[in-house]
């Protein structure tokens, strides 16, 4: 994958955090296949911190998600086993890199039973994250350490990839969604919450920057 680094609009990050939470990032690649995928990532400040689940995941604003799906004995029109669990997918990394999955290992393959999908999360194999879904850690007993990287610095998890082809896949979408967390050897919960947009800004869009930057220089000079 031709990995290509998300700024600006790409990687707009609200956030309102406890202590360590410092917001979501976005990372742009295109895949052996030509879809554009989307990594979202959960960012905190210090490399202490468990990754334990994501939850009230909601649509903000901007175009449907239109996420595809390839997973394990899929026909080509994406039935019958598609589904946003990373775990269902054994069809090897080709087959991953061209589906959309959740999880909060960072790993989103297919070694193990490490995420589960919360009962919220129904439909399981639509295009989209069902409003108010979550995911979370299924094998507590190994702690999913936070580690160290990511384009704001610090640390990071890898909790979702979104997936997108043909003339869906650029266009812009927000999401906010809460993660779960906690000190290691600790059992107080923390969480923190904030919003992450996908797919890149219109011309229109664009130009309105643009405007608003030349009249900004000019109202300094």
């Amino acid at each position: 994958m031709k990995s290509l680094a998300l700024l600006g609009a790409l990687a707009l990050v609200s956030s309102s955090a406890s202590a360590g939470f410092t917001g979501w990032s976005v990372e742009r690649s295109t895949t052996t296949e030509g879809n554009i995928a989307y990594k979202v990532y959960a960012n905190v400040d210090a490399g202490n911190f468990v990754a334990l689940n994501v939850y009230n995941f909601q649509t903000v604003s901007g175009a449907p998600m239109n996420a595809r799906h390839q997973d394990a004995a899929e026909t080509a029109a994406g039935d019958p086993s598609q589904s946003w669990s990373a775990n269902f997918n054994l069809s090897g990394t080709a087959a991953r890199n061209n589906d959309s999955w959740v999880t909060i290992s960072g790993s989103g393959t297919s070694g193990g039973n490490d995420t589960s999908l919360d009962p919220s999360f129904t439909p399981s194999d639509a295009s989209f994250i069902p409003y108010n879904a979550g995911w979370f850690d299924a094998t507590p007993g190994t702690a999913n350490t936070i580690q160290a990287g990511g384009t704001q610095g610090g640390y990071r998890m890898l909790v979702m990839q979104i997936v997108r082809n043909g003339g869906q896949q650029d266009l812009e979408s927000t999401f906010s969604c809460v993660l779960g967390y906690k000190v290691s050897s600790t059992t107080t919960a923390l969480a923190g919450s904030g919003n992450f947009t996908i797919g890149l800004p219109t011309p229109g869009a664009l130009a309105l920057l643009g405007l608003a930057g030349l009249t900004g220089r000019r109202r300094r000079a």
